[in-house]
């Protein structure tokens, strides 16, 4: 295990290639960052399905993994002819992973700088859309947070917000800080805040048909409770908790993947959900499709929407591809949110819910 470096979850990176990514761990392999495109220029690659932009000067395709399985195998296809460097092929894990080599790197968006910066305008000179950001690093800071220890991202950073539109993207430094920020939202009141309640949540499942695996009554239960995305004044806001000093992820353990499966579990240890990659301890485990039994250590997740999704304590139900480690000790473990899930079968299968 390394030292989390400063390409933590949610920072910006411009590639030498023009390409805008989006860092998606605050874990990496040597000398890789592990990283969503985020914009790429039209003309730098053949690209199917995507809208454009207009940005920083260009005609930009905003990238996006949540399409049709044809059109993200097309797209990532095209990366992978031209720009073969931006796949990490990780012989430890048998899978690959998007990002950008740490050569490839021309440019780092500094969070933290970034909203020390916004601190210096005065309240008073800002847009609503800022105002509402200052209002929301202020709740933040009600909860024991400074500001040295909160940061701004994407186009809360860059500028090209649209106000009422665009989430306001908000970095929180230290575990430790993230679950105060939880522990402090899930207690707090506040007139510019809200949250969707379990009848939004039921209606959105309704009219979008979100997931075959969930009944309506779970999928409210479950998102209702959560307190990282929410509201404040009108403006979306996401809070991203990054990791800091010795991170718990190990490259250098050899991963066996075993197949997809289903399990069921306790959580005993829910501490490292807040971040990405996290992961949440179990005991008591069962698996109840796709494999022998064997007992599960824990569950990994690589993607946002499992973070939080269970607390110690609660009995949990997932699938997602089991998998045999082998490195000081030997375990097992299911995991979800790879990048190959965007265009495998299981993505369509993979979920996690507290059974509550």
């Amino acid at each position: 295990m390394e030292d989390v470096g400063k390409y933590y979850e949610a920072a910006l990176i411009d590639s030498a290639d023009g390409i805008q990514f989006k860092v998606y761990s605050s874990s990496h392999p040597k000398g890789f960052i592990i990283a969503k495109p985020k914009y790429i220029p039209c003309g730098t690659l053949d690209l199917v399905g995507l809208k454009k932009r207009f940005l920083f000067g260009k005609c930009m395709f905003r990238f996006n993994l949540f399409n049709k399985k044809e059109s993200v195998e097309k797209n990532l296809a095209a990366i992978r002819k031209k720009f073969p460097y931006y796949i990490y092929e990780c012989k430890k894990h048998r899978n690959w992973f998007l990002g950008v080599p740490e050569g490839k790197v021309e440019k780092f968006y500094d969070t933290k700088k970034g909203f020390q910066e916004l601190l210096k305008v005065p309240v008073e000179d800002l847009d609503p859309y800022l105002k509402a950001v200052r209002e929301m690093t202020g709740i933040l800071n009600d909860a024991g947070i400074s500001n040295e220890n909160l940061g701004i991202s994407h186009s809360t950073l860059l500028g090209n917000y649209t106000p009422g539109k665009s989430d306001m993207d908000i970095l929180i430094f230290g575990i430790e800080n993230g679950w105060k920020a939880v522990k402090h939202l899930e207690t707090r009141s506040h007139p510019a805040l809200k949250w969707k309640s379990e009848q939004d949540w039921a209606r959105y499942f309704r009219d979008r048909i979100v997931s075959e695996v969930y009944s309506e009554q779970e999928y409210a239960k479950n998102m209702a409770r959560k307190r990282d995305d929410g509201f404040i004044d009108g403006n979306v806001f996401s809070l991203f908790c990054i990791e800091e000093g010795k991170g718990w992820y190990n490259w250098e353990e050899e991963h066996e993947p075993l197949g997809t499966v289903k399990i069921s579990g306790t959580v005993k240890d829910a501490r490292y959900s807040i971040v990405r990659p996290g992961f949440y301890e179990l005991e008591n485990t069962k698996i109840l499709e796709g494999h022998k039994e064997v007992p599960v250590k824990r569950i990994v997740t690589w993607a946002r929407p499992f973070a939080l999704q269970a607390k110690e304590g609660e009995k949990v139900e997932a699938c997602g591809l089991l998998e045999k480690v082998k490195g000081k000790e030997e375990y097992y473990q299911l995991v979800l949110g790879y990048f190959d899930t965007y265009t495998s079968d299981r993505g369509k299968k993979e979920y996690m819910k507290a059974l509550i």
